[in-house]
Parts: C-alpha cells; structure tokens; sequence
C-alpha cells in the first residue's frame, strides 16, 4: 500500500502541477477514503480532481488509506463518529430485530462521520502539503541557483 502512494506521490511531485494542485488532489483524496464508497473511490477521485482541477495523482494518492485490510478499522471510526454527531444511541441491533431504518441510521452515520472525518484529514493534509511543497520547491530553486555561482 504504501509503495502506491509513494509512487503518487512522486510523479505528482515531478510533474509540472502548482502546490495547490498537489495540496488540493491530496485533501480531495482524503476525504473520498473515509467515505463509504469503497470499490467507487478511483473513478470518483479522478472525475472530481478534473472537476476541481486538482492533481489526481495525489488524489489517487489520496486513497488509498482505505483497502480491504484498513477499511474495518476506518469505517470503524467513521461509524462511531457519525452516530456520535448524529446523537444515535450506541447500542446495534439483534438480528432478528433489525428494520430497514436501521440500516439508514447506519448509512447516515457512515456518511456524516466519514464526511466529518475525511474533511479534518482534508484540511490538515491540504495545510502541511502545501506548506511543504512550497518549502521544497523553494529550497530546490536556491540549490540550483547556488550550482551556477
């Protein structure tokens, strides 16, 4: 997992997309890992980089937190996060108990708490990619600048 994002990562870098670019593709794919849309999250995250205009490199760099092995323990804490803010009771239903509107307060908690989740990773990424980016690039015109003195 963490070899695709470096990989992302990297050709994000080397391509001629501003900070902003890269920051805001990143932020994107964050907040489309915590929400329930695994299995839709690449086709998402490239139509909405497009629509953003945002790299989708780092989209895709973006979310690839969520897979098969990491999604119990994120929707985990999206769900507990959505029912918290939604004022829902903790307490899951028997099986033999469970209706319908069960499975919307689920889905609805799933969503507000992935929602809420993945736009504080957004803002925070967004922030320190863009701070970052902006030091390294900075920094790498002075190395060249100081070559050819």
């Amino acid at each position: 997992m963490w070899k695709k994002v470096l990989r992302f990562i990297r050709r994000a870098l080397r391509s001629r997309a501003s900070p902003r670019e890269i920051a805001g593709g990143l932020a994107l794919g964050l907040l489309i890992n915590f929400t329930p849309t695994l299995g839709f999250q690449i086709p998402l995250a490239l139509s909405l980089s497009a629509l953003f205009r945002v790299n989708p490199l780092a989209a895709l760099a973006g979310i690839q937190i969520t897979n098969p092995l990491t999604a119990p323990f994120v929707y985990a804490l999206t769900y507990r996060v959505g029912k918290w803010l939604l004022g829902q009771k903790d307490r899951a239903p028997e099986l033999r108990e469970l209706e319908a509107m069960d499975l919307v307060r689920a889905g609805a908690a799933l969503w507000v708490g992935g929602l809420a989740v993945g736009a504080g990773a957004a803002l925070v990424a967004y922030v320190v990619t863009l701070w970052a980016l902006r030091r390294w690039r900075a920094r790498g015109r002075l190395h060249e600048t100081e070559s050819f003195a």
